[in-house]
């Protein structure tokens, strides 16, 4: 009981103490009022250097010196003081690099967004997630696989749904309706068309360069808070078959058949329970 009693007088007269710091700040922490013999000992994170300071002695000057997390543990008689340091790198906001704007052109051509909605097979690579995504459409069946083994295959008239297992039974049946059938248009190819103002696309047209042997037009886009998206648009149905924000790796369409009209895969060509192929 004697050293219960202890102990909780012992944490009454314990102090803490929190800062948050950049590298290369300093503080001065002083742990008590009055102290006149006064221990100074580090509890754990080199993460600051310190040292005494004052007149008498009674203060620790602090200096901030990597990322992590630091505690100095201050004692005067019976009585303790923790300080407990934070540090994090200063943030620094990553320099754009600035794009030049090349030379516009008169847009005399006629734009329009005719999207495919059957019989196609588009892949195109996503540099975010460093994969490639695909999206597949014959009729009322419908095919996603995102790149990184997620394989799905449903029909939006039945409402029946697999997946794909190449370590088990090959495709197998999921919850009917449990999926999302394809929107009337798909991205990357309706960027152009969602995210640009085309009242005046001479303000942006810059030329034609090849994507899939499609002889796309070239939209150089700049925006209002200085970054740049440029677009190369197919000039048939007004599909963007390439996108690229600034000088980051751009989404590009790799797979373009808008005449799919067969499919040679899915469940209708599993041949027992056990088939495993595709």
């Amino acid at each position: 009981m004697l050293f219960c009693l202890g102990g909780m007088v012992w944490a009454q007269e314990t102090t803490e103490t929190e800062y948050k710091m950049m590298v290369g700040d300093t503080v001065v922490w002083k742990p008590f009022d009055n102290c006149d013999m006064m221990s100074l000992s580090r509890m754990g994170g080199k993460h600051v250097e310190f040292k005494l300071t004052g007149k008498f002695f009674d203060r620790v000057q602090v200096i901030a010196m990597s990322e992590g997390e630091s505690q100095l543990k201050a004692t005067c008689g019976d009585t303790e003081a923790i300080a407990k340091f934070t540090v994090q790198v200063p943030h620094v906001a990553p320099i754009m690099a600035k794009i030049e704007k090349p030379q516009t052109q008169p847009f005399t051509a006629t734009y329009k967004f005719n999207p495919p909605t059957d019989n196609f097979f588009v892949t195109y690579t996503d540099p975010e997630n460093h994969c490639k995504e695909t999206f597949v459409k014959v009729g009322d069946d419908e095919a996603y696989n995102d790149g990184h083994g997620g394989d799905r295959f449903w029909n939006i008239k039945t409402g029946k749904n697999w997946y794909y297992r190449p370590d088990a039974q090959g495709w197998t049946d999921d919850v009917d309706w449990e999926f999302t059938p394809f929107a009337k248009s798909l991205y990357p190819l309706n960027a152009f068309e969602t995210e640009v103002d085309k009242s005046d696309l001479s303000k942006y047209y810059i030329g034609t360069d090849k994507v899939l042997d499609v002889d796309c037009w070239v939209f150089f886009v700049d925006q209002q808070d200085g970054s740049v998206v440029r677009y190369w648009v197919d000039p048939a149905n007004g599909c963007t078959l390439q996108r690229q924000a600034g000088t980051d790796e751009p989404r590009v369409v790799t797979v373009y058949d808008l005449n799919y009209t067969k499919l040679y895969f899915g469940p209708s060509f599993k041949k027992s329970l056990h088939d495993t192929t595709r």
